[in-house]
């Protein structure tokens, strides 16, 4: 299993000081509390930077997504996703931001249907051996964890482990024909 850094508690930060504060002057949280999940001014464990806009992808899956649902739940509407999706990209070869993850999900669930259609297709470019074992009636393809971690050249363990955070975060678990589905993005 990989192994995670834990978030640093106001106070702590070694870099994104708030030199005599008692409460961050983000998200208000006093002293030796942990941020609330999407705050600006919470510091990375790995590299120090501001950890919405970091790609150390350092949080558990469990605290990554609460991020990613905290920054999602911010975002006013489209117009200002893809407007913060043209001034956020990642360093070559790097892991995108928790800032980017959020984007990214909450313009793929308000784009029109027809840019969800160019989206699809670019997935498909993307990752052209990977077949969905199930389609349901809107013509979404459902995947196994094996073939994601293959995909993606991550742990099966991983791929589990992000997917239970997703559903503790909220996501829908859909059921189909009797087998257990875990619908994500």
């Amino acid at each position: 299993m990989k192994a995670y850094k834990k978030r640093i508690v106001f106070g702590f930060e070694k870099q994104l000081i708030q030199a005599g504060a008692r409460r961050c002057e983000t998200c208000r949280v006093r002293n030796e509390k942990l941020h609330v999940p999407g705050c600006a001014m919470e510091e990375c464990p790995a590299c120090g930077k501001a950890l919405i806009g970091c790609n150390c992808e350092a949080l558990s899956p469990w605290d990554a997504e609460k991020v990613i649902q905290a920054v999602y739940g911010k975002i006013k509407n489209l117009e200002a996703a893809l407007g913060a999706a043209d001034e956020s990209s990642c360093e070559k070869d790097s892991g995108s931001s928790y800032l980017q993850h959020a984007i990214m999900k909450y313009i793929f669930d308000n784009v029109p249907d027809t840019a969800r259609k160019e989206i699809e297709e670019a997935f498909h470019i993307r990752f052209p051996g990977l077949i969905p074992q199930l389609q349901d009636d809107e013509g979404r393809g459902y995947y196994t964890a094996e073939q994601l971690a293959e995909a993606l050249g991550i742990p099966l363990q991983e791929v589990h482990e992000r997917v239970d955070a997703m559903l503790t975060a909220g996501q829908k678990l859909e059921t189909s024909e009797g087998r257990h589905l875990r619908k994500v993005h």
